[in-house]
């Protein structure tokens, strides 16, 4: 039993609201900021209402569950049990139709069937027993692994050339279209990668150094793209370009970089937010990448704001002259 507590208290897991104990000795794991489920009263919610994503179509979804110190009422099989754990389910987008809520007993499984978890969606309510369980899904490999997002990085930097005397860099070639695509994976590596990674925290650095040193080597490669970025900014002012090349250039990176803008402050927003800061430190989000103007290792400034107006006022320049 106590190598169990132990084990809980190592976890840290924010969706254990308290271990209840049976002799003298109290853990109280009660998070506080668990949010209400906010549209039928359901209780806390553990896990958010969501789909399961990155599956292949209409695979199944299955969850084993656990629960440490069941409850007496758990044991008698009595549903309104407060303490007992639940998964809610409700039609996808949709908060008038009622949901659904279901009680989940030690050693229960529940499957998501068909094109269940695409219409509709799920939520786990928190009981008051410590809870383990697992998920079983059949992923969508093509895309969301780390060998795919290396392969998209290293397509990205073909574009790349590097000098081996003076180690300047320098873009091979101006095509739009190619330059736009490595904005985008520029964006798919910061964001889905890099800053999902940080805003964990620290906690996972006991378990493994894997992620870490996966991440690592995606951050020189999201660096080197940040470099490219600048080296299209060069380009576009170099009078060389005719007004034509320029505009097509500007209509296709202007996107990513206006969306870039809008992500950083959003996940500055969330870094910020007081349910994070109520977290244990090991599990305080990690606002980064982040750097400040003076940093001159960064090729461009954290903030694009003044960037991205001046290529739009570039850009509408150019296309007077069209």
């Amino acid at each position: 039993m106590h190598k169990k507590r132990k084990l809980l208290e190592q976890i840290g897991d924010g969706h254990l609201p308290y271990l209840s104990s049976k002799d003298d000795t109290f853990y109280d794991l009660n998070m506080s900021f668990l949010k209400e489920e906010p549209y039928f009263g359901m209780g806390k919610m553990a896990v958010s209402w969501h789909h399961d994503e990155n599956l292949v179509e209409q695979s199944t979804v299955a969850v084993y569950n656990y629960s440490y110190q069941e409850s007496s009422n758990d044991v008698n099989g009595e549903d309104e049990d407060p303490t007992r754990w639940h998964v809610g389910l409700k039609i996808a987008w949709d908060i008038e139709t009622p949901g659904l809520l279901m009680p989940l007993s030690s050693g229960d499984c529940y499957l998501m069937l068909d094109d269940l978890n695409k219409t509709h969606q799920h939520c786990v309510i928190a009981g008051c027993q410590p809870r383990f369980s697992s998920t079983h899904r059949v992923a969508e490999s093509s895309t969301g692994t780390l060998q795919y997002i290396k392969s998209q990085c290293n397509s990205a930097l073909q574009n790349l050339h590097m000098n081996p005397d003076t180690g300047a860099a320098d873009l091979k070639n101006l095509e739009p279209n190619v330059l736009g695509q490595t904005e985008e994976i520029h964006n798919e590596v910061e964001f889905e990668w890099l800053r999902q990674f940080w805003f964990q925290g620290k906690r996972y650095n006991k378990c493994t150094t894997f992620w870490k040193e996966a991440m690592t080597e995606l951050e020189i490669h999201w660096k080197q793209m940040e470099t490219m970025t600048s080296l299209v900014l060069k380009a576009i002012e170099n009078e060389n370009l005719t007004v034509d090349e320029k505009c097509n250039i500007l209509k296709n990176i202007l996107p990513p970089l206006v969306e870039r803008q809008d992500l950083r402050h959003d996940w500055r927003e969330r870094c910020r937010s007081k349910l994070a800061k109520m977290l244990p430190p090991d599990q305080v989000p990690c606002f980064y990448p982040y750097w400040n103007d003076d940093n001159k290792t960064m090729p461009l400034p954290f903030d694009l704001h003044n960037i991205i107006s001046a290529l739009q006022k570039t850009l509408e320049e150019n296309e007077l002259k069209l």
